[in-house]
């Protein structure tokens, strides 16, 4: 795939991405979805200007300096990072309702095609890069994604969007669908078919036919839910616009129902890397200490959480953190005492992260017991602690 592939392609995704973008990967053309850099009719539409032959005489022209090269670079903006991780957990989740609110526009049938697909995939931001925007106020960016389908979900494929953005006047980016003027539509065109972005589309291409050549069923799968998508989406849309009311799919919800915008403490299982967003390819920002405590300031549903690190927002793999709890609120139903000094887990199983050493004699409030293992109350948390090791009174 060279640049003069991507000048014949990038006019005709950005003229018809309200087709391109439903399909999402069917297509390897598919994979490029510029869901910002979208139709430019105008420009499209605009004729050639005739060719003038020009005649040089001196004294010769000065030579005009040729303008700086465009660079693709790695995110570090971490309120890009934010925005970009809520725009694809709301995908992920069917909130088009929120999503409307990080676009300039969103129609209705795109609205029903994104509720739609949400019942059948799954998306993980894991990277993002960046190209300075037109002016001050403006980006271009390229999500770096993995899309998980419902029935395959061991076999994520690799895809990429690419995105203009501006920020409003509370500093807040949101993404541009809308008309451009002539010289921002120029300055994306002249970005789209940098070195940078060929290789980027390159490596995510073949990355995608690589997994796609060995699980060609998914292929199969793909092209038969874009049907059942568009199907849905229309007669939805034909039910709205005839009046009728119509049933959207649930939103999901992350598993801490209720507790994911509020802040809690919660202790660190091991040593373990701060990111600056809820991606294993982000950059680290630091790393937590095992037993130290922190504040979690939202649990995600993709698997991380969101903390307060050092005064700054930082991302951490949920799985590492063992939330703080209310003990009020927890029903026991015994005490154990330990007969020998054993490991605290976070888990139940001896594959779960070590949290500390529960000395022997020492007590605590029984939760649950099964499979060998006890759920007990310790140090405001629930932790796991191995049955043959304990003594075991019910109330």
């Amino acid at each position: 795939m060279n640049k003069d592939f991507y000048k014949k392609i990038v006019p005709f995704v950005q003229k018809n991405i309200k087709i391109v973008a439903p399909v999402l990967l069917i297509l390897v053309s598919a994979i490029v979805t510029y869901v910002a850099l979208s139709a430019r009719d105008r420009r499209a539409q605009a004729p050639e200007a005739p060719v003038q032959e020009t005649v040089i005489t001196e004294p010769t022209a000065p030579v005009v300096e040729a303008p700086a090269p465009v660079v693709l670079t790695e995110n570090t903006d971490e309120s890009l990072s934010e925005f970009f991780g809520g725009y694809y957990l709301c995908l992920s989740n069917g909130d088009v309702d929120t999503l409307e609110t990080m676009l300039d526009s969103l129609e209705q049938l795109d609205k029903l095609i994104k509720a739609e697909q949400s019942q059948y995939l799954d998306y993980e931001l894991s990277n993002i890069y960046t190209i300075p925007g037109y002016d001050d106020s403006s980006v271009i960016a390229f999500a770096v994604t993995n899309v998980t389908f419902d029935k395959y979900p061991d076999n994520p494929l690799p895809a990429y969007d690419g995105f203009y953005l501006k920020k409003d006047q509370e500093g807040k980016y949101i993404i541009i669908n809308g008309e451009l003027s002539s010289a921002e539509n120029e300055y994306i065109a002249e970005a789209l078919t940098c070195d940078d972005v060929v290789e980027l589309g390159n490596r995510i291409t073949a990355d995608y036919n690589d997994k796609i050549t060995a699980k060609p069923e998914l292929l199969t799968y793909m092209k038969e839910l874009d049907s059942v998508v568009s199907l849905e989406a229309g007669e939805k849309l034909a039910a709205l616009n005839s009046g009728e009311e119509i049933e959207m799919p649930e939103i999901e919800t992350p598993t801490e129902e209720g507790e994911e915008n509020d802040v809690r403490m919660a202790t660190a299982n091991s040593n373990v890397n701060v990111r600056v967003s809820d991606s294993m390819n982000a950059d680290t920002m630091g790393q937590l200490r095992g037993g130290q405590s922190v504040e979690v300031t939202e649990i995600r549903g993709n698997g991380w959480s969101q903390i307060n690190y050092e005064g700054k927002v930082g991302y951490v793999k949920s799985e590492y953190l063992t939330l703080d709890i209310d003990i009020s609120t927890v029903e026991t139903i015994g005490t154990v005492t330990a007969t020998e000094t054993l490991n605290i887990r976070a888990t139940a199983s001896t594959d779960g992260m070590i949290m500390g050493s529960f000395a022997k004699g020492t007590t605590a409030r029984l939760v649950s017991e099964e499979n060998g293992w006890c759920a007990v109350v310790y140090n405001n948390k629930v932790v796991y602690l191995s049955s043959q090791y304990l003594e075991i009174e019910l109330d």
